[in-house]
């Protein structure tokens, strides 16, 4: 299988949700496709917040929610934002969410790639784990295949779907993927803690067969500032935040004081209360939006998922997973056809770019095409939640003199920050989100 001699009709580098699903989707169209994981099983190295939206599993694998490795259906979201020992926060619970198919879901990478790499097999795609492509294979100026650690271990295909993740190191030697800019990528780190079922749902207020998504917007150790997350699992949380590489380099300190800090906030500190950690990690995230995808095809190659650079940093949304496999599917199917004529050059592979502008995926990356530039806005992590949470431990405060306006009191806290620079903030969030 991994001799020099080995051909297929395509091959997929990296097991995550845009490769798998480009791997079941060319394996239902009766193509004899490989899919490359570098991991010892699909999901041995993924790393993500915890919450997925369902459309695409929906979508692809109708009453999904029967077998795939789903933890909790996400039924209240709520919004913090932070500023020493207090929050503000912006509530919201819906019922009909919790319903399958479900809106979104929280679940564990390592289980659900596995599931979702489960169906490419079945449905007859060659699953090769603990194999590294460390390079393209070229014939006469078009990549003919990868290159492997493996003994003898070239791989020879018409076309590549690299979905090898969020640095992409095929896409990178096919041209494709332009040298990384540090204000593309954010740095996630998350902890998975152990918690029992029952203290979880009293905890957050949801039944058995419900969850809850927390964000967090605040600055957490000195100068490190950005979004923190927290998903309920059937027994556990998923815990961590995300900081712009730029932001956590000029702090000077590192990702793990940052974590502690963001733990010992009160709001945080009485969600987390005697839970055990389980898991720790930290992974890159793609954070550039629309304006940060790469070319997506060359001559023999398409690039799917994180290595595309799909993903929507959204602040109150944030989505990779679904964006993943619809991705991997159109790329699958644009190889098809390519192969079909014969002809996998560039020209022969473009509509692929066309068919993932005109999907959901391309639809919400223009729609939200400025947050990247909002989020990046300092004053979202500092300032304002300073500011609102003075204004409303002022106007809660009890002491004898009477209650001032709330007019008054947002004025009186947002003056630091100055009319200039609200306008500014109010404009870009305007652009961004209306």
């Amino acid at each position: 299988m991994s001799g020099e001699g080995a051909a297929f009709d395509a091959i997929v580098v990296g097991a995550g949700p845009a490769g798998s699903m480009a791997a079941w989707r060319l394996a239902t169209l009766g193509r004899r496709v490989a899919l490359l994981e570098r991991g010892a099983f699909p999901g041995a190295k993924n790393l993500f917040g915890g919450m997925v939206a369902a459309e695409a599993f929906a979508r692809y694998f109708p009453g999904f929610a029967a077998e795939a490795p789903i933890e909790r259906p996400v039924t209240r979201h709520s919004t913090h934002l932070l500023a020493g020992g207090r929050s503000l926060c912006l509530d919201f619970t819906c019922e009909p969410f919790g319903v399958e198919p479900y809106n979104g879901f929280t679940a564990y990478r390592s289980r659900l790639d596995r599931w979702l790499a489960e169906r490419a097999v079945a449905a007859g795609a060659l699953l090769v784990p603990a194999t590294v492509a460390d390079d393209l294979l070229w014939e006469r100026g078009r990549v003919a295949g990868v290159v492997t650690r493996r003994e003898q271990g070239a791989l020879r295909a018409p076309v590549v779907i690299a979905a090898d993740g969020v640095l992409s190191l095929l896409g990178q030697r096919a041209g494709l993927v332009p040298p990384h800019r540090p204000e593309h990528y954010s740095l996630g780190v998350r902890e998975v803690l152990g918690l029992p079922a029952r203290t979880i749902e009293e905890r957050f207020q949801v039944d058995a067969q419900g969850g809850c998504a927390a964000l967090f917007a605040g600055a957490w150790a000195p100068g490190v500032a950005g979004g923190g997350f927290l998903y309920t699992n059937r027994e556990s949380l998923s815990l961590g935040f995300v900081v712009p590489l730029p932001a956590l380099r000029r702090a000077g300190v590192s990702i793990l004081e940052a974590l502690e800090d963001f733990k010992r906030r009160p709001v945080v500190r009485r969600y987390i209360a005697g839970a055990e950690r389980l898991e720790y990690g930290a992974h890159l995230v793609p954070e550039a939006g629309w304006g940060g995808i790469p070319r997506l095809a060359g001559d023999g190659i398409l690039l799917a998922g994180d290595a595309a650079g799909l993903v929507l940093a959204g602040g109150v949304i944030y989505e990779g997973v679904n964006y993943a496999m619809h991705s991997g599917v159109l790329a699958a199917e644009t190889a098809h056809e390519a192969l079909a004529r014969g002809d996998c050059s560039a020209a022969a592979l473009r509509p692929y770019a066309r068919r993932l502008r005109d999907s959901v995926v391309g639809r919400n990356l223009r729609t939200f095409r400025r947050v990247p530039r909002l989020l990046a806005n300092p004053l979202l992590y500092g300032p304002l939640p300073e500011a609102l949470c003075g204004a409303a431990e002022d106007f809660f405060r009890a002491d004898g003199a009477g209650r001032p306006r709330l007019g008054r009191l947002l004025r009186r806290h947002l003056r630091p920050i100055g009319p200039v620079a609200l306008l500014r903030l109010g404009w870009q969030t305007l652009r961004a989100w209306f």
